[in-house]
This record gives structure tokens, sequence and C-alpha cells, in this order.
């Protein structure tokens, strides 16, 4: 009896959430036996200044009711007792220049996010061309993967997926460095699937698999069947049917009600699925499935693909739509533990995306009139007005001028839909507690904000299991007294996860990794 209970079927194998009815004798969903899962959900180019408006000074931690969510981040609200904001924490250590003012940024910051290693000086130690370099440190996702036990394992060791249908600039860089954050060797990125379909149906044919193929791959029998249901346009339910109305016959009454909700879930979401993929299928969008993980091939060209209601034969692509079916995925993947370990990338590094998908609700937040249609450019934005100094003023970082609010605005937006899943996934109870609670996830982004630098990144934790502190801001010194990245990911893997690990990531001043202490209860 495993913790999890599967319906079989032909090239299909659903796992269900936990079943009361299925347990042996005396074993709970909350016994020691819960999981530990990580989810990192990324965005790109920094926040606005108002991401800070609430922190507190230098080297202080607020908490409870002096903890206040800032205007960006007021989607949270629901789960602020879970949450944890952490400012002044830099990813600079590992450049040769010995400063956070990293060039080209957006390639080398978001490829340095999850390793905290610089990937240009790896190339030049191969005595490669940077522009065609692929190379990066073993990201923090993947060493949980590898060095949790067998306890932790799943179908799907690990997922990535996506928001990015526009890639964007690529700093004279590899796109790599664009659209992965998830490393399972120096040279093997793992590429985020934007296709909700592929996620859907990877998760679907998970444990589907015959005659020694890896964990997470369907084998040919799966792939035969996948095809046949989508040429008679069938849904996966109907190939597990015979098995889910033997199982109804096993459990109880709650049981019984769960797996029908479940399953009416599960035909919802991949109907949306179905639904969005259509309008994402121009040439070069790059939402075919992955087989196997490997080096990423270089796209066709750079900037290609979609913007909010550009249309395909199917209609216009709608940003919200992806978003929530991407959400609906990873609570699936998350509730039914076919996975534990997840990178979310809400839009890929250097984004070119124009958001007209932010609602008025969104944009009032933030004090943004709304137009219709307007168009909101995400890296224009960055460039536009706002200045935040390093000269400290009160305990903080001195505002020369105010972020513009169209960059304020698509901040709301990313936050908004990581707060999301957050909700959802705190919606689920799970032993003494809910499904959140037995999650790290982190929502950050890979520079401060206009200036391209590489220290004060906007971090929020959530979740945590008791180990971190929630319902607080724990904010570091300044520039020069701060602490490091490498330092976050070094006390998740060591404190919640109990790996051991002696030392991640790279500090060419010679500095040790350290617990954070400051973020433990």
């Amino acid at each position: 009896m495993t913790r999890r209970n599967l319906l079989r079927g032909a090239g299909v194998c659903l796992a269900l959430p936990w079943l009361e009815s299925l347990a042996p004798r005396g074993a709970h969903a909350g016994q020691p036996g819960t999981p530990k899962r990580f989810i990192l959900s990324t965005f790109p180019n920094g926040a606005p200044h108002h991401w800070w408006e609430t922190a507190p000074a230098f080297g202080k931690t607020l908490k409870g009711a002096d903890f206040k969510l800032p205007r960006v981040l007021q989607h949270f609200a629901p789960v602020k007792s879970k949450m944890l904001m952490i400012s002044r924490l830099g990813n600079y250590t590992w450049s040769t220049e010995q400063h956070p003012y990293i060039e080209p940024s957006h390639s080398r910051l978001n490829a340095a996010l999850s390793t905290c290693v610089d990937a240009d000086q790896l190339g030049r130690q191969a005595r490669q061309d940077l522009g065609e370099w692929v190379g990066n440190g073993v990201s923090v996702d993947q060493l949980i993967v590898q060095k949790a036990g067998p306890e932790q394992a799943t179908r799907i060791p690990s997922l990535q997926t996506g928001l990015g249908v526009k890639p964007g600039f690529f700093d004279q860089r590899s796109y790599a460095y664009n659209q992965a954050v998830s490393w399972k060797s120096p040279r093997e990125p793992l590429k985020r699937s934007v296709n909700p379909k592929a996620v859907f149906d990877a998760l679907v044919g998970a444990g589907a698999t015959q005659g020694g193929s890896a964990p997470g791959q369907s084998d040919e029998q799966a792939r035969i069947e996948a095809e046949r249901r989508a040429a008679t346009e069938k849904s996966v339910i109907d190939g597990v049917l015979a098995d889910a109305n033997s199982l109804m016959n096993r459990v109880g009454s709650d049981d019984r009600k769960i797996v029908q909700q479940y399953l009416d879930s599960l035909r919802e979401i991949e109907k949306n699925a179905t639904r969005v993929q259509s309008t994402m299928t121009p040439p070069g969008l790059g939402c075919s499935p992955i087989d196997k993980p490997g080096v990423v091939p270089e796209p066709p060209g750079q900037a290609e693909g979609l913007n909010e209601n550009d249309g395909t034969e199917a209609g216009p692509y709608k940003h919200e739509e992806h978003a929530k079916v991407m959400i609906d995925l990873i609570v699936m993947a998350i509730q039914c533990d076919v996975t534990r370990v997840i990178t979310h990338m809400l839009d890929d590094s250097r984004s070119e995306f124009e958001y007209r998908c932010v609602p008025e609700d969104v944009r009032a937040q933030v004090g943004l009139a709304y137009r219709r249609e307007s168009s909101l450019h995400f890296h224009s934005s960055q460039h536009a007005a706002g200045n935040l100094d390093r000269a400290t003023q009160d305990g903080r970082y001195k505002i020369v001028q105010q972020s513009n609010l169209d960059f304020a605005a698509i901040n709301c937006w990313l936050a908004q839909k990581t707060a999301q899943l957050a909700q959802r996934l705190d919606a689920i109870p799970e032993g003494d507690g809910t499904v959140l609670d037995h999650c790290v996830m982190v929502h950050m982004s890979e520079m401060r904000t206009h200036d391209h630098d590489g220290y004060d990144l906007p971090i929020v934790l959530l979740g945590g299991d008791g180990v971190f502190l929630n319902d607080a801001h724990v904010a570091y010194g300044p520039l020069g007294s701060d602490r490091q990245l490498r330092d976050l990911w070094f006390t998740i893997m060591n404190q919640y996860y109990g790996l051991g690990v002696t030392s991640f990531g790279e500090d060419r001043r010679g500095e040790p990794n350290a617990l954070l202490e400051e973020i433990l209860r």
C-alpha cells in the first residue's frame, strides 16, 4: 500500500489524492511520511519600489500585525499568516567583478538564480564562445531531487513549467539562460514547458511505463493510446472508468465524493488545457513536449512568439486562461503526489511580453488607471521611470524616483498568480495542516529592480512546515553587510530537508555558507 492510489487504463496512470478508507489500519495522511515539497516560482526584471514600501529597516524584523503587505503583494493576504518576506539578500558573490552590478544581467543573473554560479566564468574556463556556451552549476531543485531519500521519490522526479510564450532577447547568450532555471547537471538544463496539454499528458501518463523506461516517461503503448484518444476526442477519464467504478465499490462515502470531485475537476482541466494549447500553435513557439531533458537547441529566432490577443486558427491567445490552467496542473501534480519538486517560470528572463491581460482591479491595486486593451510592455516599463539609489536613508535604500505604475501593475499580476497557487494548496487539508504547510514555496526574481543589480532581491517564502518564520518580514543589512541567496538555498536544503549539504554556490570572497538563522523559528 503506497501513500497514494492509482487508476490505471490503456496508456494512463492517474494518481489520486489520499483516500482514508484505503489506508492501512492506523495510517493517516499527517503521519511522519507526509511529503516535503519545493516550489520555485520565478518572475523576471526585478520588482518596482512598491515591493519594499512596508519593509523593516536594515537588520530588523516585523511580525504579525506589525508586518504589512505592500500594495503589489496584497493578493497574498489570505495566506499572510503562512508567508515570510525576506529583504536585503544578494546574489553576486560568484561574480569575478566582485560587485553586484552584473552585465549582461538578464542572462547571467537568471542563470545564477537557482545555482549561485557564474555561467560565463565556466564558459571562459572551458575556452568556449559565450554566445554558444551552455553550462552552469546544479540547481537547488535538482540537488533536492538527487539527494533526498527514497521516501521522497515520485513518478516524475521534478516538473518544469512556465508561461513564457514570447521569448524576448537573450543578451548574446544561449536561450537556456532565458528559459530554464532547473539544471540537472552542469551541461543539462531542463527547459520549462509552456504547453498545458503536454504537461497534462505527462502527469496522466506518469507511472504507465513498462520495460525499464525512465520515471515520468510514457512507454510506446502509452504514446499510441494518447494519440488514439486525441484522434477520437476521448478524455483520459474514459480510459480509467472501469478502474474508477471498481474503486468506488471499495471505498467509503466520503472517499467516493473525493474521487468523483477529482475526476470532475480533471475532466475540466483536460478540456481547458486542450483549448489553451490550440491557441498556442504558431511554428517556432517551442510548445512541443520534451521526450528527454537535455541540452536545449537554439530556437529559430529571438522575440518570436505570442502576445495577448495574438490570433491563431483556434482564436486569440489568452494569458489569463493560460496562467489558470497551469495553476490547475501544478495543484494536480502536488495533490496527487506525482511530483514534489516544481519550478514555474511566470515569464522568461528579459521578457518582451505585452501585458494587456492585467485586469482593471489589479491595475487599480497600484493606482494605475485602466484603458481597455492598453499594452503594458514588460521590458520597456522596467526601463521607464524609477530609480532606487545605492545610498541609504532612514535604514532603507533611498528612492530617487518612484517606479512607474505600468511596471508595478505587471508585478502585481505576477504576484497574484503565485498567490492564487498558494491559496489553492492551502485549501487542501493534509494531516494536521494543509498541503501548503507541507511545502516550501519561493516567489522571487533574479534581479533587484530597474537597475539590473544582483542585490536586495525581491523574495517571498510560503509554508515551511514549522521550520521557517511565518507572518513576518526579515530584512538583512545594506550592501556590503548583506547576506547571500546561496545561504537561503543552503538553509532550505539543510533545515527543511535535512540533506547535510556542506556547501552551495560560489563566494569568491572565500566566505563559507551559513544558515540564515533569522528566518528560522
